[in-house]
């Protein structure tokens, strides 16, 4: 799998489980004290967060880091 393919596949795992605790991306963004923009680029594969993003996204999410960072989709 390629970077390309890793980045998306993590997004849809993102906005999956946003969707799961009925967040919306505003909710998400706030929480995280960043633009809106930067989160949707996130979901939909379009930028790389940083590991400090992802370890907070992961709190948010209620979800352990390792759990989201795997590359498969198993909610």
């Amino acid at each position: 799998m390629d970077d390309k393919d890793f980045l998306i596949r993590l997004g849809l795992k993102l906005k999956i489980l946003r969707s799961i605790k009925k967040l919306s991306q505003d909710d998400v963004a706030n929480s995280l004290n960043i633009d809106k923009s930067y989160y949707s680029k996130v979901e939909r594969g379009l930028t790389n967060p940083t590991l400090l993003y992802m370890k907070h996204l992961s709190e948010i999410l209620e979800v352990d880091l390792s759990d989201l960072m795997d590359s498969n989709i198993n909610i």
